[in-house]
């Protein structure tokens, strides 16, 4: 079963652990036009894969989400959808070994940047932010 409806356009799945973060992520990605769906655990997300979810557009990902195996997760994401990005969040100064499929940005971050981050992984473009 699908994330999202599928019929309502792109699915993104926020894995994080900060309320505050949480909102703005929200904030951002609706305003450009994803629907999303904050998640805790990555076997919700693989699942939905295996189930032949192709909604699916990008997973922001915190590395410090409680019970989140993070690499191993990174790497069955990649093999089950190896055309989603993924955006992964670190705290400023915190080295966070990823495979080379993921793109960074640091804690804390500005909506701008954030925003900027998302457009590019996504290649959505900058005119749906206007």
């Amino acid at each position: 079963m699908p994330l999202v409806d599928t019929d309502s356009g792109s699915a993104v799945v926020v894995m994080n652990r900060t309320d505050k973060d949480a909102k703005l992520l929200r904030s951002v990605l609706h305003r450009i036009g994803f629907r999303v769906e904050n998640v805790e655990d990555g076997n919700k997300v693989l699942d939905s894969l295996a189930a032949g979810d192709t909604s699916l557009r990008l997973v922001v990902v915190d590395p410090a989400t409680p019970n989140l195996q993070f690499r191993p997760f990174l790497e069955n994401l990649h093999r089950a959808g190896p055309e989603i990005p993924i955006l992964c969040l670190s705290e400023e100064g915190t080295e966070t070994t990823t495979p080379g499929f993921a793109a960074h940005i640091d804690r804390p971050f500005r909506r701008a940047h954030l925003l900027a981050s998302i457009l590019e992984l996504t290649e959505k473009p900058m005119a749906r932010t206007a």
